[in-house]
C-alpha cells in the first residue's frame, strides 16, 4: 500500500465516524425529547366567557404546581387567578370580567415545566 491509498483510507474512516458520532447525537437528542414529553405533557387548556365570569379550564395529565395570571396584551401582570398544586385531571379557574376593562388581554397557565396561553378579548 503505498502513501495516498493509507490517505485516502484514514480520509474515509475519519468521514465515517464523524458521520457515526453525528447520527449518535442526534439519536440522543430525539430519544430524550420523547422522554421529556412524556415526563412533562403538554398543558391542554381553553377559555370560556359566561354569564360575567372567565373560566380557564386546564387538563393534567400529571400531578402539577401551576401558576394562572393574565396579562394585558402588552405583557403586563393584571392579576394572579390562581397559584397551587393540583392533581391529575381537569380544573377550572374563575375570575370576573368585570375586573377587565375593554381591550385584548391573554392568560398564561404555568407549570415548573412549561407554560401555555391564549388571548382573549373582552368587548
Amino acid at each position: 500500500m503505498n502513501a495516498l491509498e493509507i490517505f485516502k483510507n484514514a480520509l474515509l474512516f475519519s468521514l465515517l465516524l464523524i458521520l457515526v458520532y453525528v447520527l449518535y447525537k442526534r439519536m440522543i437528542r430525539v430519544l430524550s425529547k420523547d422522554r421529556i414529553q412524556a415526563k412533562y405533557p403538554s398543558i391542554g387548556n381553553s377559555i370560556i366567557m359566561e354569564n360575567g365570569h372567565g373560566i380557564i379550564q386546564v387538563s393534567l395529565k400529571q400531578q402539577s404546581y401551576l401558576i394562572v395570571e393574565v396579562f394585558t396584551s402588552e405583557g403586563n401582570q393584571v392579576f394572579v387567578v390562581n397559584e397551587g398544586d393540583y392533581p391529575i385531571g381537569d380544573h377550572k379557574f374563575s375570575f370576573e370580567l368585570s375586573k377587565l376593562s375593554s381591550g385584548r388581554y391573554f392568560y398564561k397557565v404555568t407549570s415548573p415545566h412549561q407554560e401555555s396561553s391564549q388571548y382573549f378579548d373582552i368587548h
